[in-house]
């Protein structure tokens, strides 16, 4: 049994290796961080990936030429109006299109995103 048990947790140490390891982070909070500070901690720890829970401007710019591969997080309260393709493409010109040149901030883009929520939608109905 113990031989048993041995193996399998080295089989599972194996599997579950990752490729890279990310954080998420928000601004709410009792005490803020200043983004300067967090953009090189994560740098010093070695974490390529960040999601953020909004879009703030302040916030974003300090990750342009980090490295670090950003994912921004639409508030929930923000969701309705974003429906609205009119609001929506002024939502991603003011929160994503400004942070993305060469040397600015590494965005995430998925084409995966609008099918697997029309799924989740249809499910859920």
């Amino acid at each position: 049994m113990a031989r048993a048990m041995v193996l399998l947790c080295s089989l599972l140490l194996l599997l579950g290796t990752t490729h890279g390891m990310g954080v998420n982070w928000g601004t709410q909070a009792a005490q803020n961080v200043d983004p300067s500070i967090v953009v090189q901690m994560l740098k010093d720890n070695n974490i390529k990936k960040v999601k953020l829970f909004d879009s703030d401007h302040w916030t974003v710019k300090f990750f342009a030429g980090s490295g670090i591969e950003v994912m921004l997080g639409i508030p929930n309260n923000q969701l309705r109006d974003l429906g609205d393709q009119d609001t929506a493409e002024d939502w991603v010109k003011q929160n994503v299109s400004k942070h993305i040149y060469d040397g600015g901030v590494d965005i995430k883009k998925t084409p995966k995103t609008t099918p697997c929520c029309r799924n989740l939608i249809k499910l859920a109905n």
